[in-house]
């Protein structure tokens, strides 16, 4: 049986919120740094502990589980556990933000591409002494992303958001945005609706449905060929 196309992308979608976490940062904070320029106990202090309520209220399933020191972190020996929390998950948030600006922006309409991210490769002793590898849940994302229509990952053009296509002709993240899109494309063919309708006025002839603009090419270039060629003035000699 043939899965749903929300079944399908449902764990997509919930790194797509999760990314769009930072377009919530940009536009009502006006802030979202990169990592190497994060300030977490100074600048950023406020901005951490946003990140981690909406991993605490949104996103439970992804919260990484932040076993290690954060080691990308240069003052990682003072950290304390809430803080190395705060940091993990930040650390998830901007990654998936730049993964997703990349599929969404950079790429385009080419048919591949590539960018460099960060993998981290981090371990941890066990209670029997061994050393276990540590996951990194940036992995999970990079999973989810190898068993989807990287097609369906699109930038809304009105609020820039990102999200997952249910349908292929889908252009807007919702209807709100849709409306506005659909409003200013309107407006932006405004011109060609007036000069249908000026067109349609003076031949008389009844609105076409369908293939509009070709008539009114082939009108202009007809009116073009019958138009009388102005006579050539005489040169001085």
């Amino acid at each position: 049986m043939q899965q749903s196309v929300r079944k399908h992308y449902r764990k997509l979608a919930q790194f797509v919120a999760l990314g769009n976490l930072g377009w919530d940062e940009i536009f009502r904070h006006n802030d979202f740094p990169e990592l190497q320029k994060l300030k977490p106990e100074i600048e950023h202090r406020l901005l951490l502990r946003r990140i981690n309520r909406a991993f605490d209220s949104k996103f439970r399933a992804l919260r990484p589980q932040a076993e290690v020191p954060p080691l990308f972190f240069p003052d990682w020996k003072s950290c304390s556990l809430e803080l190395r929390r705060q940091l993990y998950a930040y650390a998830l948030v901007r990654r998936v933000f730049d993964s997703l600006w990349f599929l969404t922006q950079k790429i385009g309409g080419s048919k591949s591409g590539g960018q460099s991210m960060q993998l981290w490769l981090e371990v941890r002793a066990s209670k029997d002494g061994s050393m276990l590898r540590v996951r990194d849940p940036y992995e999970d994302f990079l999973a989810v992303l190898s068993s989807c229509d990287l097609r369906r990952l699109r930038s809304c053009p009105v609020c820039r958001h990102f999200f997952v296509a249910w349908r292929k002709d889908q252009a807007a993240c919702n209807t709100r945005c849709a409306n506005q899109l659909r409003v200013a494309r309107f407006r932006q063919k405004q011109p060609q609706y007036s000069a249908s309708r000026k067109f349609r006025k003076r031949t008389g002839l009844s609105a076409v449905r369908h293939h509009r603009h070709r008539l009114m090419a082939l009108h202009q270039a007809l009116a073009e060929i019958h138009e009388p060629q102005k006579p050539e003035e005489p040169s001085e000699s």
